[in-house]
């Protein structure tokens, strides 16, 4: 580690309280300094040592009761727990991040262990993973990033399995109620911390496009497609075309403003299909005609509708392409699903808008990897290009809240049956 590096990882731990004692309700936990520092320092026994002790029983102290009579330790977790997931109140630096910037690769994994949560964030946004990037420590971020990943999945699971258990025991009134998956109502907090997904979008009325047909928004003033996305959209087609050739078979999910519909459209495709569910896009479809371009059929409805309809018939595609708008990340692995049934095998190629977690580059890696596990799984290997794109930010006028924050690298996922795949149908 260079002089100035570890100058800063210093610095990281030193911005703590100068003391440990404290038994205040709120206050940070016992031991906080010295977990800091010996994360610093790289110090495992220390820390070891230091999480043992704050699980174990203080004899002097007195129980800490919350309303309904049960211990508030118990409901918020060990001390063990807490004082590992421990964020400085001032900098938002926890003890992950101290470790990770220096490179203890022990020391990571002993707070991982205890319950350090791998994805928060310090008062600039940044994690742990960031942080070790940063300083270049890659055995560090490889354990981040499979940690990340592990959780993630195990989060994806636990909520597929709790909307299944939600939709058998339905008995249609509670869809008469809506539910929205958690997410806050435009305007009752900050933009930041909505949710992206919409599960009632199809619902919106007042979808539109602007006059320039370069910007689609919907209810709230939220972006569905923008004109910075042309010239991605554009090396989508190239690629789901096997660079360009005529006369592929290429189906398209969400028309948005079309770019990426036209682009097919220049290689001559045999077959173009087209799969759009809201009623506002679909009727500025067939009002610019698309409905009378040759190859082109337009499926009007919801992919979970129309796809199974395609496969059934036996359809099979040279490049298929997703990019909804609103949808949970759930509903983009129910979607491979059925996209594997109906991509060509031994050189179908399938891509979609990478916009996962677009606000961090590490959690961006992260969804990646799990996108990319999830597809392994079913036959099919993924390896993302490196696009160079400039997003200007007069782009977001009229915009409410961005959906690309910042990078000049777009990673685009080009999606392959494997090797060993090839022959099987």
């Amino acid at each position: 580690m260079s002089s100035s590096a570890k100058r800063k990882a210093d610095a990281m731990a030193s911005t703590a309280a100068a003391t440990d004692a404290t038994d205040a309700p709120g206050a940070p936990p016992k031991g906080h300094v010295k977990v800091m520092e010996a994360c610093a320092a790289g110090e495992l026994a220390t820390l070891q040592s230091l999480l043992d002790a704050a699980d174990a029983p203080d004899v002097d102290a007195k129980p800490s009761h919350d309303g309904d009579g049960s211990d508030v330790t118990t409901k918020l977790g060990s001390q063990r727990h807490l004082l590992a997931a421990w964020q400085d109140p001032t900098t938002g630096l926890s003890p992950l991040m101290v470790a990770a910037q220096r490179g203890h690769l022990d020391i990571c994994h002993a707070l991982l262990d205890a319950g350090a949560p791998w994805n928060a964030v310090d008062r600039c946004g940044k994690c742990a993973g960031d942080h070790a990037t940063a300083a270049e420590q890659w055995e560090v971020v490889n354990l981040l990033v499979d940690a990340g990943t592990k959780a993630e999945l195990i989060l994806g699971a636990s909520i597929r399995l709790a909307r299944q258990m939600e939709q058998s025991s339905s008995d249609g009134a509670k869809k008469d109620e809506g539910t929205n998956d958690g997410a806050t109502e435009p305007g009752k907090g900050p933009v930041s911390h909505e949710p992206c997904t919409k599960p009632d979008y199809l619902e919106h009325s007042n979808v539109r496009y602007n006059a320039a047909n370069t910007l689609l928004l919907d209810d709230d003033d939220d972006a569905v497609m923008m004109e910075w996305e042309r010239p991605l959209m554009h090396a989508h087609a190239n690629i789901l075309t096997h660079n360009g050739t005529k006369g592929k078979r290429a189906l398209n999910i969400g028309f948005g403003l079309g770019i990426v519909d036209a682009a097919l459209q220049s290689y001559e495709p045999s077959l173009h299909v087209i799969v759009e569910a809201h009623p506002t896009v679909y009727k500025k479809m067939i009002t610019d005609g698309w409905d009378n371009k040759d190859s082109v059929r337009i499926c009007f409805g919801r992919w979970q509708d129309e796809l199974p309809k395609l496969v059934e018939e036996g359809l099979e595609f040279d490049g298929i392409f997703y990019d909804t708008y609103g949808e949970h990340f759930t509903d983009l692995e129910d979607f491979h699903e059925l996209m594997a049934k109906a991509l060509h095998k031994p050189d179908g190629v399938y891509s979609f808008f990478n916009g996962l977690a677009p606000d961090n580059l590490f959690f961006h890696g992260v969804a990646c990897n799990c996108v990319k596990i999830q597809l392994s799984h079913l036959g099919l290997d993924v390896e993302f290009a490196q696009c160079e794109i400039q997003v200007k930010e007069k782009e977001w006028e009229g915009v409410r809240r961005k959906y690309w924050h910042g990078r000049n690298t777009y990673y685009l996922p080009i999606v392959t049956w494997k090797k060993s795949e090839e022959g099987e149908k």
